[in-house]
């Protein structure tokens, strides 16, 4: 259960992150953002645990290198599809990676999900749909099919971060996930986005608190509790983010919400009850 309220944690400070993040990407570009996040939070990492990660195998490295890849890969087809289709649209089609882990782990390792966890994840695509709203409508087009791309990397990601987390010391994981995505984000933008200011002192507040809740917290906490949580039930858990993103943005910018985000808020918060009373079910 301690690694269940981890992921909760990580659902509640991603979800309230939407709103630090709307204040950033008026200051920074995208990539900028990711290099200044995941490389201050290596930093962190590495300052509170250097001992364990200077003991740490190679294994530990070249794996942490991969997800760290994933997650960029992820975060920028996600990024660079906002630019073709609306926020509510790239959320929902992003969401399609809370199935997408139950059925590629049935795919590749031949372990049936089971009834209830499938039906709780189908249940979190029709919350997240009434969620984001009335952006749907429209052909597919390029910023669709990145989204997609990005929904089926960030589960594969979650169902890696399993198996590696049965070989490999959690914490390198984090270490080197961080340090190997700002690098990435270093490269992209000093390519392709417009140069700015390292440090903005207006937004410092919000760059804070999203390097050190949201990332270096999130992140790390992830991977430590996906090492006692089935991926199908941690993607059911961590798609709460959406909610408190809700949450976050009608309490702190006091944006309205309708009945059909309300809706698909509790759907969501349904299938994460559901998921959770089966599994201590099955443990009893």
């Amino acid at each position: 259960m301690l690694a269940d309220f981890g992921l909760l944690y990580c659902a509640f400070f991603w979800g309230i992150s939407f709103v630090s993040m709307k204040i950033l990407v008026d200051v920074y570009p995208a990539c900028w953002i990711l290099f200044l996040r995941f490389t201050v939070a290596g930093i962190f990492v590495y300052l509170f645990f250097h001992k364990r990660i200077n003991k740490s195998l190679l294994h530990d490295f070249k794996s942490g290198t991969v997800l760290g890849f994933l997650l960029f890969l992820a975060l920028a087809t996600q990024t660079v599809g906002l630019n073709y289709i609306g926020g509510g649209r790239s959320a929902f089609i992003s969401a399609i990676y809370v199935l997408l882990v139950p059925l590629m782990v049935w795919a590749m390792r031949k372990i049936f999900p089971g009834w209830v966890t499938l039906g709780a994840a189908c249940l979190c695509i029709l919350g997240m749909y009434l969620l984001t709203g009335d952006e749907m409508s429209g052909t597919f087009n390029l910023g669709d099919f990145l989204t997609v791309l990005c929904a089926f990397i960030f589960a594969f990601q979650v169902i890696l971060i399993d198996k590696y987390d049965h070989g490999c010391d959690p914490i390198t994981l984090s270490f080197v996930e961080f340090i190997t995505l700002g690098f990435f984000a270093l490269i992209a933008s000093l390519l392709f986005e417009p140069k700015k200011e390292l440090i903005n002192a207006a937004s410092l507040p919000e760059l804070i608190f999203t390097i050190v809740f949201c990332t270096f917290g999130c992140y790390m906490i992830q991977i430590c509790a996906q090492k006692f949580v089935k991926p199908a039930r941690a993607t059911i858990i961590m798609s709460l983010e959406s909610v408190f993103g809700l949450l976050g943005s009608v309490i702190l910018l006091g944006e309205p919400v309708s009945f059909r985000s309300g809706l698909g808020c509790a759907l969501i918060f349904i299938a994460v009850l559901a998921a959770e009373l089966h599994e201590l079910g099955v443990r009893r």
